[in-house]
């Protein structure tokens, strides 16, 4: 991996880190539209519109996660946590298909940025939450 490359990856980390953890502490404060604003711009300086992440089938959104004609794992880890907390996002709203839409998306952004590779727990957990359909530490909603 070439310095630039390495640096490009661990800004990225860096940048992920700082505005995940921001949007987190809105959705634990029932801050939904914030947190939605927030995530919207993360995608974007990530280089892909956020809804086109959601919406694309898999062969249309493939291309949008390559660089230099390999797969970007850093790139796909970020868009799998991106995506995993629109979908918390969209649960807490009570939007259940959209919600189960993003939640199917981020499980395949993180098959993708780990395959082959050990993953953290904290992912681990993360992709067991998806795939229960309920967030682990979600306030529970008010019906």
């Amino acid at each position: 991996m070439s310095m630039q490359r390495e640096d490009y990856v661990l800004r990225m980390i860096a940048q992920m880190g700082l505005v995940l953890a921001r949007v987190r502490r809105l959705l634990l404060e029932g801050k939904n539209a914030d947190a939605g604003r927030d995530l919207e711009q993360a995608a974007l300086k990530g280089g892909v519109d956020l809804s086109f992440v959601i919406a694309l089938d898999e062969p249309s959104l493939r291309p949008l996660l390559f660089t230099a004609g390999e797969l970007d794992r850093p790139k796909c880890a970020f868009f799998a946590e991106v995506v995993y907390l629109e979908w918390r996002r969209q649960h807490a709203m009570g939007h259940a298909e959209r919600a189960e839409r993003c939640a199917r998306r981020a499980m395949l952004l993180f098959a993708l940025a780990y395959e082959g590779i050990v993953m953290d727990d904290d992912t681990r957990q993360r992709i067991a939450e998806l795939q229960s359909g309920s967030p682990a530490d979600a306030a529970p909603t008010s019906s």
